[in-house]
């Protein structure tokens, strides 16, 4: 197939550079290889650039789009919400039929509190949690992501434990305590000095890592013991992992639930949900949750209608979305171990990860095995054949995909994993 032509891409970004820094709005965005495509048009899953160049969408706004990049019923309820004016930091009916839908939907949601974004998100929850214990410390596992504020934006990767960019005050962690993700005999350092506990109940962020059998009920158990607050960060999993989200998919009640992407539909949305009584300090006034946007009204009308749409179709789409992302992770390590190339491909439910450098991994401690600079070139060889994965390898699959989809998807994985048997060529001298 010829090379597909990323000429006013190219441009874009060169003129962009002017005046927005890095060419982008947020720095992952901006090393996309061989360009930052500039994406023009979406439907349901399916991308178009600058340059006509057409793409099978398996980023989906890194993952708040379950439903496409045009649902019906997200854009009519936004349609219809943006006719009664746009009545930001207003109270208005939504935010209490949104809230009363999570009770019904998420089995951990008494109450639930809404901000703007994830990492808003998690330093609501962690506030609520440091007011109903009276203390300070919590406990992070490394390599999960909780958003880019410099308290938790620490330890993304096994093996560096400090902030995860330049600029951050060391200070703001002084408080957090890490430790492994997975690994039950380190949580008997907990103690009655934890305010919290956050985790990702399912790993996404690092690669796709389902819990190890009986990690999180150890966490639950010693966490009750000490009267220390669980907090699961389900800005991922969220209706992601079924309409309960990862506690409904493993059984394990957490005392908060972060919440976002899939929540808004696609509009910017995050959510703090939880028991009664540790909501107690946000219901009574005394914890100031604050925030211009927050429950905003084009937000919570599309989040209505996603997750209204979720809960009538979740009988069928999640067991399909599931069997789908299997299928694709079967096809490319049956390819990897018939072509003799090191890769592979992990699911957790709709979520997908693809690793090259390794034919498999056993959890988080193993991510040294993988080859990052040969995951993008198999990102980038997909660029080339039509399907838009991140580039760190992640997949998200959504309700639009159908099989011709996944056809032309494994035909591309197969001839992405061939290009991984020719050594890249060098650049300069």
């Amino acid at each position: 197939m010829p090379a597909p032509v990323y000429t006013r891409s190219r441009a874009y970004r060169a003129a962009a550079r002017t005046h927005l820094p890095f060419g982008v709005s947020s720095t992952p965005r901006g090393r996309q290889t061989p360009v930052p495509v500039v994406i023009e048009e979406a439907r349901g899953v399916h991308l178009t650039d600058l340059d006509g160049n057409r793409y099978i969408d398996f980023t989906l706004g890194y993952g708040p789009l379950l439903l496409g990049h045009t649902p019906d019923c997200v854009q009519a309820a936004v349609t219809r919400e943006m006719a009664r004016g746009l009545r930001t930091a207003t109270v208005h009916r939504g935010e209490a039929a949104l809230a009363d839908l999570l009770a019904e939907c998420v089995p951990s949601a008494e109450q639930t509190a809404f901000v703007t974004t994830g990492t808003e998100a998690v330093q609501l929850a962690l506030r609520i949690a440091r007011a109903a214990t009276g203390r300070l410390k919590i406990a992070k596992f490394r390599a999960n992501y909780h958003g880019w504020i410099d308290n938790l934006h620490i330890a993304g990767a096994p093996g560096h434990d400090g902030p995860d960019t330049i600029g951050q005050d060391p200070a703001a962690s002084a408080d957090i305590v890490l430790f492994d993700w997975g690994d039950t005999a380190q949580l008997a350092a907990l103690d009655g000095s934890f305010a919290a506990v956050i985790l990702e109940p399912a790993a996404i962020n690092p690669g796709c890592f389902a819990p190890p059998p009986g990690f999180l009920e150890a966490v639950r158990v010693i966490t009750r013991e000490h009267g220390i607050v669980l907090v699961f960060d389900e800005v991922i999993t969220g209706f992601r992992l079924g309409l309960g989200g990862a506690q409904q998919r493993y059984g394990v009640l957490p005392d908060l639930t972060v919440l976002g992407k899939v929540l808004g539909g696609g509009l910017p949305i995050g959510a703090v949900a939880g028991r009664r009584d540790i909501m107690h300090d946000v219901a009574t006034g005394r914890l100031l949750h604050r925030g211009t946007f927050n429950g905003n009204p084009l937000s919570l009308a599309a989040g209505f209608a996603a997750v209204s749409h979720l809960r009538a179709h979740a009988a069928t789409l999640y067991p399909r979305l599931d069997a789908m992302a299997g299928a694709l992770c079967a096809h490319v390590n049956a390819q990897a171990a018939r072509t003799g190339v090191a890769a592979c491909a992990q699911p957790v439910g709709s979520a997908v990860q693809l690793f090259a450098g390794t034919r498999g991994l056993n959890g988080i401690g193993d991510l040294a095995q993988v080859d990052r600079a040969a995951t993008s070139r198999l990102t980038d060889a997909l660029l080339q054949r039509g399907i838009y994965a991140l580039p760190r390898g992640l997949m998200y699959l959504g309700a639009p995909h159908d099989e011709a989809d996944m056809a032309t998807t494994r035909q591309a994985l197969s001839e992405a994993l061939e290009t991984l048997r020719t050594p890249p060529v060098r650049q300069g001298p």
